[in-house]
């Protein structure tokens, strides 16, 4: 059943622009209207209404922050009837006003597309068809002059332990704290994480004067314009996830001479970050690199 949970899942993410209902839902994955409702309720913590409309502010408050658009525009393109309307669900969700926010851009609690089925648990279509290391792509990027806002844990190595020790030490929610990095506008879409010679961060690129409210307790440094090489997928579906992160970490991370290519590690913050996203699958590596 999960998997049908996962489908309407994506294709209410197709259609938030549009009239959303239990019973569209329910036709699309091939169930009565009280099991698909039930069943969301149960993988997702959410039900059906709240999960969409949640959906919906996040989407429009991207909208917000990032065009010259007037708020009775997108409180109209997200089905709502006024911007009255509109703006009491937003200030209800993320406790200020679209209004405000459009000025402020500070971070707020996006919620993200929901993910029930990971990577593991996909049933395969056919034969898992891998590419092969040549078509890994590498280039070189530069990334501007940048602040970086993070949370940081020592003796972990990975994203899963990573914010597993975060729920365990503080309580904190991983969605909550994906939602609010996700909200801060940079290069980078959403949060990534990175490698230290200590453990694992993640965090968030921002504009040099973004400021954070300090009760989420991250840590912030300056990142100077630099030099990245970049290991990139070049595409993958989901049930491939694991085996397109091991490919890549392991050409990028174990077997690429960067003393023969003319590179230099510089490995004073960060070993490496790693990007990945299931929406749209993909994976890659920035190791940086000192100047020569």
């Amino acid at each position: 059943m999960k998997v049908y949970i996962q489908d309407a899942i994506n294709w209410i993410e197709g259609n938030l622009e549009d009239e959303v209902s239990l019973n569209k839902i329910s036709e699309y994955i091939g169930y009565s209207k009280f099991h698909t409702s039930r069943k969301f309720k149960e993988y997702t913590n959410s039900t059906l209404r709240s999960y969409i409309s949640l959906r919906r502010l996040s989407k429009a408050a991207i909208e917000i922050r990032d065009k010259n658009i007037r708020i009775i525009d997108v409180a109209v393109k997200y089905g709502y009837n006024s911007q009255e309307a509109f703006s009491k669900s937003f200030k209800q969700t993320f406790g200020i006003t679209p209004a405000i926010y459009q000025k402020s851009n500070m971070a707020i609690p996006y919620i993200l597309k929901k993910d029930v089925l990971f990577p593991e648990n996909i049933n395969n279509k056919g034969d898992i068809i891998m590419v092969k290391d040549e078509a890994i792509k590498v280039r070189l990027e530069t990334v501007e002059e940048h602040k970086f806002i993070y949370l940081e844990r020592k003796g972990v190595n990975n994203y899963i332990d990573f914010w597993d020790t975060i729920e365990l030490e503080d309580k904190g929610s991983c969605d909550h704290l994906h939602g609010l990095l996700a909200s801060i506008k940079g290069k980078y879409t959403e949060g990534y994480g990175a490698f230290t010679k200590d453990g694992y961060i993640f965090g968030k690129d921002a504009a040099l004067d973004f400021v954070i409210d300090k009760k989420y307790n991250f840590k912030e440094v300056i990142i100077p314009t630099q030099k990245y090489l970049v290991f990139e997928h070049p595409g993958f579906k989901e049930a491939e996830f694991n085996e397109a992160l091991n490919q890549v970490r392991r050409i990028a991370l174990k077997e690429f001479d960067f003393e023969m290519n003319g590179y230099i590690k510089d490995d004073d913050f960060v070993q490496a970050y790693e990007h990945s996203g299931m929406e749209i699958c993909y994976y890659f590596i920035r190791i940086p690199l000192k100047s020569v």
